[in-house]
């Protein structure tokens, strides 16, 4: 049985389960010819083992060359439903970062969903990815972004960790657009600021909470948690829980951090409650575009330069794995509160994400 220092193979979890390796492999390759009870026995021996098909070797029988520039989703798409827009826009980037050097490129579109254990770092545990990128906000209690540090595979996530700080990454900073936000609110009067967040569970969602309550603390406010929202990208959910908070006439300040760029659902929740942006109550929204409006009536707008930040990361991550530099990496790029637009409001928004069809 392997050890600490040996990965289990396929022969072990068949011995293990007191099953033949071809029924082990019927499952692995998910084939029919194996029973409900046995099929599950072996997926949990799997899992409680951290087994892994090692696909290197796989390709080698194949005659497939192993290995490539990868990127995997570190969150389910019905958490971070990454657009088609953000998809080409990524394929652009590792392109012009890795492509033009003759890398290839691999994309896991479901590491989560789509086998019987769900992890993202398969491919880097399959000797597959040469350099990973984590797409997507990382869980509080995620610990595989640390295994893939271990590893010693070149890598980048799109987000930070509280409890990893070592982690190499590229983002922005959550945490002070919230809290800019929420200030510049209080700062022009509104007593009771609410707020709309997203990634609950997730290090973007804690960084929001943790702003919002900076913001509040300082001006002497009591922190509120019925004020505090959590939305997904589903516009009737947004304008539902828009709606809920605005039925308080004493909530004269909405902190739109929900990353969903969706001004017409907010328009949508105002008016069920009665209310009308920019004259009963005051709106600071996100928007991951430089000088585009996401609500024509908000009082100012913060500019989270997500993509410039993930360019500027992925630059320094060709750069480490082609030991042009050391890694880990760290791009934490700030937020940016203007009153001014300059080209108007997004009619059709480009969105990051999208809500599940």
């Amino acid at each position: 049985m392997a050890n600490g220092l040996q990965k289990p193979t396929i022969r072990d979890i068949a011995r293990h389960c007191g099953v033949s390796m071809n029924t082990v492999s019927r499952v692995l390759n998910e084939k029919a010819g194996v029973g409900p009870e046995t099929r599950a026995r072996i997926q949990q021996v799997m899992e409680s083992l951290d087994y892994h098909p090692h696909i290197g070797a796989r390709s080698l029988r194949s005659k497939r060359m192993a290995g490539c520039i990868g990127v995997t989703l570190s969150a389910p798409l019905d958490v971070a439903p990454v657009s088609q827009r953000f998809l080409v826009w990524l394929f652009s980037e590792l392109y012009k970062t890795f492509g033009v050097r003759g890398e290839r490129l691999c994309f896991d579109m479901n590491p989560h969903g789509a086998t019987p254990i769900s992890d993202y770092g398969r491919c880097v545990w399959e000797n597959l990815f040469t350099v990973c990128l984590v797409a997507g906000p990382l869980a509080t209690d995620d610990t595989i972004v640390e295994r893939i540090h271990q590893s010693g595979v070149p890598y980048l996530a799109l987000s930070r960790l509280d409890r990893f700080p070592e982690c190499s990454c590229a983002t922005v900073d959550y945490e002070k657009a919230a809290y800019l936000g929420t200030k510049y609110l209080l700062g022009r009067g509104h007593g009771k600021v609410a707020m709309l967040k997203a990634f609950t569970g997730y290090q973007p969602g804690v960084e929001r909470c943790r702003g919002y309550a900076q913001a509040m603390e300082e001006s002497g406010k009591i922190v509120d948690d019925r004020l505090v929202r959590s939305v997904s990208f589903d516009p009737q959910e947004l304008a539902a829980t828009v709606h809920g908070l605005l039925v308080d006439e004493e909530v004269t300040g909405l902190l739109d951090c929900s990353g969903s760029e969706d001004g017409a659902s907010i328009r949508e929740g105002a008016r069920r409650a009665g209310r009308v942006p920019g004259q009963d109550f005051e709106v600071v929204c996100w928007t991951y575009e430089d000088g585009r409006t996401v609500l024509q009536e908000a009082c100012a707008h913060i500019w989270l330069p997500v993509q410039e930040a993930a360019s500027d990361g992925l630059r320094q991550l060709a750069a480490w794995y082609f030991q042009e530099q050391e890694g880990p990496i760290k791009v934490v790029y700030p937020p940016i509160l203007t009153e001014e637009v300059a080209l108007g409001e997004i009619s059709v928004p480009q969105r990051l994400f999208i809500p599940a069809q």
